[in-house]
């Protein structure tokens, strides 16, 4: 049963009304009310900074009784507290309980013996299964549920998608090999959890809508919007059970008004019908703070210049509190890593919320090394890198710790006597050493210490259940366990000291949940290799909190940052792959094949990129600046195509918004921006363009995308020269031309008429002749690679074949042949009283046959895409045609146009064809494309409109285009 609620999208002006709307609805009613609310945040770093928001709106010494902060990951967990409270029934925290929450250990331990038994049970194994991937394909399945979509529904529509070309393409042949292997771990998965008693995120969701709790939550408040638009949003099976859980009484799902202006409005309505739109501050959104733009060098150089403009700021006569500035960063590494070293060294307190990879912290190196060293069977660098850990702590005889001089006499020892491990090749040198070698006794004693070490860790060199090596690897750990000492309660030790136990606390935790699961559901023995990279999976995917600092400038991610309250912000990093960065792709399955499962398009996250981003340019009272840089890891990089949306909010204030402090030349250019129509080059419409002459070459490029033919035709913008392994395709494609502009001449002249399949092997000798001396300029490099395309190799067709081939098949004589032959001047192409275009063009081969029929050949070095899109060879066809009516008199028929690819499936791609009843027709269609085409130019009309978004991959005018969206390739 479904229980009556009140349903209610709350709309906010900008950040700071988004704010105060959540501040009034999370401490609105009394305090029992407040004790059954939840509200729905991104990450626990916003939640940190929305309750310093609410703490900031209440009176002094006011008491507060506030709701539960949850993220999207702890949204189930939570609802289900209640209902697994009425059932006596808690999470997970120790032994398996009827009803009780997996681990996400557990969980693909289950996997991995779920896809063991689905092999077993005949299921052809598309890839070998490695811990990875078991994460990888536990993520997918957990995706297909929260898009709404069942296993079945799964198999269904995928190999629906695939069926029919498995059996010409051995791609899809795979992947619907890899569908049906998913589908029966998937299905075994899902028995194996419900046999097991325990329950997942989807087992929760079942119980939540099918049982009431006893003391259910009554309002949730949702601050996030849904996972197309929001990294940290709700997925479609989310909004789904807040629409339909018992109990619930009132929903409240506070987003701005520019967050709403796109797609996400419809999907809201979709997913909760009838829902009320409201405002709860009707007040004028906040001003637009004054802004600045700087570029850095590399991201060290943008956080230094940060700094350096703070402590400038701290000496002002009223300098502003710290603890109301911020840098916002998309990614927030390499930035918490910078930060705390830049502004450590320039005397700025920080505070961040973030949590921080576990990976990259030195008691997960020390674990690493250890791992190094059992495969790699007690090597010489894996050994004594261990030994110098400072994190564990190996006693020697005297009970005392190796020492360093020890360590580094064993190094040079172990070096000198050539040994590359095994612990018999060690005890035979250890026994050597002490039977009088001159080694000294500073290298016996720390070999000594290696032997020790050694032989306690030779259980893990065999094969062995999951749970016993991991159990083994925990016993060692805590025999030689260096835990750090008691700080000298320095303000820099107290932290670090703290940072180091949290730390290994997290990867000790790590390695006990990993050793748990495998105990309780996999008893197959493995090689400890097998057991490391699952564990060093599971540590990279790990975080550990590192709340760092209690005052200071914030460092906060740009999901978090609206929940604060600043005075003063900087945007930084703002790149192309960061700002939006780029979408997460499936190592499993094409986007076609997942926009089909539930996905969202790519269309939809960079408009709501767009709208977070448009939000944060208002973020600050006082002021915002925003910086990018040039350079990382010495490589160039492209600042953000979202640099645009600066121009759109400049020209907002300037249309009745109050405008930004700006420096004079930014104001004069923002006005011009303003003053602007809207339908100008933003939109891709210009002053009218008159050409002298249209190339035709140049007019495909306009179909292709107007806004190329713009750059390089209108504003002759000149393309960056690319260096070259081989011939560049542009040169490759002259010297093609020119040597078969020189065979055909060279033909010609032996007067042997039309190429025959009896004369094949002396066309095929006459080309030989010609290309010998031009090959004979190119390096020896590139001659030699144009060789083997032009004459073949024994495992490919030469272009020569393929031209001379198709020239054999052609019947009709050769009157007189138009090699390379320029085609300039004024043409009606074949209209009777229609308007004359100035073109102009180069045919590559204009055949005149007997009775007054031409044919058009071009050649192409790559494939030829849209054939129904061509304009050369047909436009070529028609100019000729009204140049030999001109010069020779009498009706000329155009026999064939074509063109010949030397790459691609099809050698020969007519456009038109040789007694066929469609030829004026298709001579017709492309006169009327080429005319709406150049009437297109005249107006000035240039968008960026990319035919295909392929396009957009290799063309040489990235940096000037104004392209606002991403293409799925």
């Amino acid at each position: 049963m479904i229980t009556p609620r009140t349903t209610r999208l709350v709309r906010a002006a900008d950040l700071r009304s988004f704010r105060s709307a959540l501040a009034a609805l999370a401490t609105g009613g009394s305090p029992l009310e407040a004790r059954d609310r939840l509200l729905v945040c991104p990450t626990r770093a916003a939640s940190h900074h929305l309750l310093r928001s609410i703490e900031d709106r209440m009176p002094a010494g006011a008491a507060l009784v506030l709701p539960d902060f949850v993220t999207r990951a702890e949204l189930h967990e939570r609802l289900f507290e209640r209902i697994a409270a009425a059932d006596e029934v808690a999470p997970r925290k120790g032994a398996p309980c009827e009803g009780a929450a997996y681990t996400t250990e557990e969980r693909e331990a289950l996997l991995a013996v779920a896809c063991r038994a689905a092999i077993d049970a005949g299921a052809e194994l598309p890839f070998r299964v490695r811990p990875g991937l078991i994460g990888a394909m536990l993520e997918f399945f957990d995706a297909l549920g929260r898009h709404q979509k069942s296993v079945d529904d799964f198999e269904r529509l995928t190999i629906g998608r695939l069926d029919g070309g498995q059996d010409a393409d051995r791609g899809a042949e795979r992947l619907v090999r890899q569908t049906r292997f998913f589908a029966a771990a998937f299905r075994e998965l899902e028995r194996l959890c419900a046999a097991s008693g325990g329950v997942d995120e989807h087992a929760m969701r079942d119980r939540l809508l099918a049982h009431a709790a006893a003391h259910p939550w009554r309002h949730v408040i949702v601050a996030v919007r849904d996972r197309a638009g929001d990294r940290y949003g709700l997925f479609p099976v989310d909004w789904d059970l807040l629409a339909r859980i018992p109990g619930l009484e009132r929903l409240d799902v506070v987003v701005t008004d520019t967050m709403l202006a796109g797609s996400f409005h419809e999907r809201i309505h979709q997913w909760l019908p009838g829902i009320e739109e409201t405002r709860l501050d009707q007040a004028k959104g906040s001003r637009q703070p004054a802004a600045s733009f700087s570029i850095a060098r590399d991201r060290e150089d943008e956080v230094a210049s940060f700094a350096r403009r703070v402590r400038a700021d701290a000496r002002a006569p009223e300098p502003p509190a710290l603890d109301r500035i911020a840098i916002v960063v998309r990614q927030r590494l390499p930035y918490v890593y910078l930060a705390r070293e830049v502004f450590r060294s320039q005397g700025i307190p920080c505070q961040m919320f973030d949590a921080l990879p576990l990976a990259a912290e030195p008691y997960a190196a020390a674990v690493d090394l250890l791992f190094s060293f059992v495969s790699a069977n007690f090597a010489r660098v894996p050994a004594v890198a261990l030994l110098r850990s400072p994190h564990l702590r190996f006693p020697g005889a005297d009970g005392e710790a190796v020492r360093a001089g020890e360590i580094a006499a064993l190094d040079r020892a172990l070096s000198e006597a050539g040994y590359l491990g095994g612990l018999d090749s060690l005890d035979r040198l250890v026994d050597t050493w002490r039977a009088g070698s001159r080694v000294s006794k500073a290298a016996v004693a720390g070999a000594s210490v290696l032997q020790a070490v050694a032989r306690e860790m030779t259980g893990l060199r065999c094969d062995a259940t999951i749970a016993a090596h991991l159990d083994r690897l925990l016993t060692f750990l805590a025999a030689h366990e260096n835990a750090p000492g008691s700080p000298n309660h320095s303000a820099e030790a107290e932290p670090l000291h703290a940072r180091q136990l949290r730390a290994r606390g997290a990867v000790l935790g790590v390695l006990r949940s990993l050793r748990d699961a495998h105990e309780r559901v996999d008893s197959r023995t493995v090689p400890f290799d097998e057991v490391a990279a699952m564990v060093r999976r599971g540590i990279d995917m790990h975080t550990f909190a590192s709340r760092r600092g209690e005052s200071g400038v914030h460092l906060v991610d740009a999901e978090s940052a609206p929940f604060g309250e600043f005075d003063h912000v900087q945007l930084a990093g703002l790149v192309d792959g960061e700002w939006p960065d780029r979408p997460r792709r499936s190592i499993f399955y094409s986007p076609a094949i997942l926009r089909d499962l539930g996905w969202p398009a790519d269309a939809d996250r960079v408009e709501a990129e767009r709208a977070a981003f448009a939000d944060l340019l208002r973020l600050p009272a006082k002021t915002l600046g925003i910086s990018t840089f040039s350079l990382e890891h010495d490589s160039l990089v492209s600042p953000s195509m979202l640099l645009d949306e600066i121009e759109r909010t400049e020209a907002r204030a300037g249309a009745g918004e109050e405008a930004a402090v700006l420096s004079d030349a930014a104001r004069a250019w923002a006005a011009r921006r303003a003053a602007r129509p809207a339908d100008s080059i933003a939109g891709g419409q210009t002053a009218a363009y008159i050409g002298q002459a249209y190339s035709v070459s140049a007019l495909e490029r306009y179909q292709d995308c107007p806004f190329k033919f713009f750059a390089a035709d209108v504003l002759e913008l000149e393309e960056l020269p690319e260096d070259e392994a081989a011939l560049s395709p542009r040169a490759r494609g002259r010297f093609i031309h020119e040597v078969f502009q020189r065979f055909f001449e060279a033909w010609d002249r032996r007067r042997e008429g039309r190429i025959a399949p009896e004369t094949l092997d002396a066309a095929r000798a006459v080309f030989a002749e010609v290309a010998a001396p031009l090959l004979a300029h190119l390096p020896d490099a590139d001659a030699a690679l144009e060789r083997t395309r032009l004459f073949g190799s024994a495992i490919s067709v030469g272009i020569v074949d393929v031209v001379l081939g198709l020239e054999a098949t052609r019947p009709a004589d050769v009157v007189e042949r138009w090699l390379e032959y320029r085609l300039d001047g004024e043409f009606t192409l074949g209209a009777a009283g229609g308007r004359a275009v100035p073109l102009r063009g180069v045919a590559d081969r204009i055949d005149l046959l007997a009775g007054n029929r031409l044919r058009v050949i071009d050649y192409k070095s790559g494939a030829v895409y849209q054939p129904k899109r061509a304009l050369q060879v047909p436009i070529y066809a028609l100019c000729a045609q009204e140049r030999l009516a001109g010069q020779r008199g009498g009706t000329w028929q155009v026999d064939e146009a074509a063109y010949v690819a030397f790459t691609g499936k099809r050698s020969l791609v007519p456009i038109v064809r040789a007694g066929r009843d469609d030829q004026d027709s298709v001579l017709a269609d492309a006169r009327g494309r080429l005319l709406d085409l150049i009437s297109a130019i005249e107006r000035g009309e240039f968008p960026p409109r990319p035919y295909e978004p392929r396009i957009c991959s290799y063309c040489a005018y990235p940096s000037v285009c104004r392209k606002d969206y991403i293409g799925d390739e």
